[in-house]
């Protein structure tokens, strides 16, 4: 583990050995000299610096389109995780062990818990993954809980970055039903936060950005599949979000344009609305899908991803097609945010265009990242048996290249929009359609 200087800029470097072993004194094999160890990871044991490896070299990339000095601002966290090492190894243990120890029983009733427990740092099984990673996540809610109860001495961006980091981490197991109590904290929080006076480029503006952006997004996409009368609208914080989701476009992982987001979040609006309103209010309500669909219509993806990154580059026309399929997928919940459809409806042509414009993004290209939602909105919504393959396959690809546990969620609802709708016999065009059904299923799932 060491560091190199460009710049104003310091990167990290990590070298990690998998399958460490451990060499005894007399061990004609052990080198006469060893690596030195940055001061600021000294203080955290393997298996912590084989995760800060993994954060560093994994996840810092999950987390962004372009994983380039300066421009990721996840990598200013490195030395906030490695400094909080010192300060957790320094804390009275006894409550964490205990409560730790009690985790462990309920993993295991076998004898060989202890042997689990006492070679678990020298493995990097699935098991001991997760003993460490369930370890690491109890005492990182106890230290929250704490930081919660004295907010007006703690650091708020701090906060909200690591509620940030508890959602990616519920994004990673599955996208279920977690982490909505944490995305719903992290927003009242932002709510809360004074903006940087002519500070857009220092670390923790940065920082602060991205968390902002990304919380919020996480917000909206969850909202489309949740049925909630209560959400709090983004839009009319005090704080500029509009601003904050627009510095952040260039690198989010999710490339949502900002207009984009907020006729969706509007269209979310809509569909809560609609199932609770008579008959009578349809033509209210269709006027008002019609007026969304207008405006994501008339967005112009093309002057957007034009100037997204300041200036044309190689990476834009895969923006514009990117952008196109997340245009159509608006256009396509639009439609389904209401439970009487215009009869003028032709979502199997908006299906085809976003496979279409989807078929231009390699799945290796780091902008498929952004190609979840769109895909699973034009799964759940076709009938053709080949688009409904299409939409396996395309998931199917992006899980070998974003192993998250939300992507898998992503192929289970889908399949459950498509037996909700060939079990009831009920032609997609009709009454109540998957968007209707899947919220009255009493699910929050949150589908990146």
């Amino acid at each position: 583990m060491s560091t190199r200087d460009e710049g104003a800029s310091r990167v990290w470097t990590f070298s990690c050995d998998v399958n460490p072993s451990i060499l005894k004194r007399d061990d004609l094999r052990a080198p006469l000299y060893m690596t030195p160890i940055d001061p600021l990871f000294q203080d955290m044991d393997n298996p912590s610096r084989r995760y800060l490896c993994h954060f560093a070299t994994t996840l810092c990339e999950d987390l962004v389109i372009s994983d380039v000095p300066n421009e990721n601002p996840f990598r200013s966290l490195i030395p906030t995780f490695a400094n909080a090492a010192m300060h957790i190894s320094s804390m009275s243990r006894p409550s964490f062990d205990s409560h730790i120890g009690n985790i462990q029983g309920q993993l295991s009733a076998s004898s060989s818990t202890n042997t689990l427990s006492a070679t678990r740092y020298l493995t990097d099984s699935s098991a001991s993954a997760t003993l460490d990673a369930l370890s690491a996540k109890q005492k990182a809610i106890h230290l929250l809980k704490i930081a919660l109860e004295s907010l007006p001495t703690t650091d708020i961006n701090l906060i909200v970055t690591v509620i940030l980091l508890f959602i990616n981490l519920e994004l990673i197991d599955s996208g279920k039903n977690a982490w909505r109590a944490h995305v719903e904290g992290a927003m009242k929080l932002i709510s809360s936060l004074k903006p940087f006076e002519n500070d857009q480029i220092s670390p923790i503006a940065l920082i602060r950005d991205r968390i902002t952006s990304d919380c919020l997004t996480y917000h909206v996409l969850g909202s489309t599949l949740t049925n909630s009368t209560t959400f709090l609208d983004p839009f009319s914080l005090p704080i500029d979000i509009t601003t904050i989701l627009r510095r952040s476009e260039a690198n989010s992982y999710l490339s949502f344009p900002t207009t984009l987001l907020q006729i969706l979040f509007r269209a979310c609006e809509l569909s809560n609305i609609a199932c609770t309103l008579p008959a009578t209010e349809t033509p209210v309500l269709i006027n008002e899908a019609d007026s969304l669909l207008k405006a994501a219509r008339a967005f112009d993806v093309t002057a957007w991803a034009n100037n997204v990154e300041g200036a044309p580059t190689h990476r834009t026309p895969n923006r514009i097609h990117t952008a196109l399929a997340h245009q159509n997928a608006v256009c396509i919940y639009i439609y389904r945010s209401i439970t009487h459809y215009p009869a003028d409806m032709d979502s199997e042509a908006l299906v085809t265009e976003i496979i279409y414009h989807l078929s231009f993004i390699d799945p290796k290209d780091p902008l498929s990242k952004a190609t979840s939602w769109p895909t699973f909105i034009a799964g759940a919504e076709t009938d053709s048996p080949v688009y409904r393959q299409w939409a396996l396959d395309r998931l199917s690809l992006l899980w070998n290249v974003l192993p998250w546990g939300y992507v898998q969620t992503a192929v289970e609802v889908m399949q459950m929009a498509w037996r909700l709708r060939d079990e009831s016999g009920t032609d997609s065009r009709g009454v109540s359609g998957w968007v209707q059904q899947l919220k009255a299923s009493g699910n929050h799932w949150l589908i990146a």
